[in-house]
């Protein structure tokens, strides 16, 4: 498998695994929005996508989406790792160590203090890998979300 920064030539390509992992977590299928959603955050630089690309057949097997935030405190920069997902038919082949593997790599070499991630308490697959990839559960800091609608 190929971890590879995307670009925005394979926006198209990306857009139904995006599609397929909202749904996993829920919503509704919407490819329009979801193409739409990946090209306002490339055009605007607001995001560093990395795909899993099958080498032989060119499909996206998987992704991850980092968004860069700051630190005050620190004044250091880190990512939020915000979407990390596979394909159904690629599970449980290392592709989502992989994956994790390069942003670590991208956070590292881009300086940054380190990687962020929620994830539902729900999915105890994604807990167990990652904690076994060094994250920790925080404990230190309560989160707070504010919900405008």
């Amino acid at each position: 498998m190929k971890i590879r920064q995307a670009n925005y030539k394979d926006v198209l390509k990306i857009s139904p695994v995006f599609d397929e992992y909202r749904q996993f977590y829920g919503q509704s299928t919407n490819i329009t929005g979801a193409t739409r959603f990946l090209q306002d955050r490339m055009e605007h630089a607001q995001s560093i996508i990395f795909v899993a690309e099958d080498p032989n057949t060119g499909e996206i097997a998987g992704f991850t989406q980092l968004y860069p935030v700051f630190s005050s405190i620190s004044m250091q920069r880190s990512y939020i790792l915000n979407d990390l997902y596979v394909k159904k038919d690629f599970r449980k082949k290392g592709i989502a160590k992989q994956l994790i593997a390069e942003v670590k790599s991208f956070t590292k070499s881009n300086s940054g203090k380190g990687l962020e991630l929620s994830t539902s308490t729900h999915n105890k697959d994604a807990r167990a890998l990652y904690t076994k990839e060094g994250f920790e559960q925080e404990t230190e800091f309560l989160t707070y979300f504010w919900k405008s609608v």
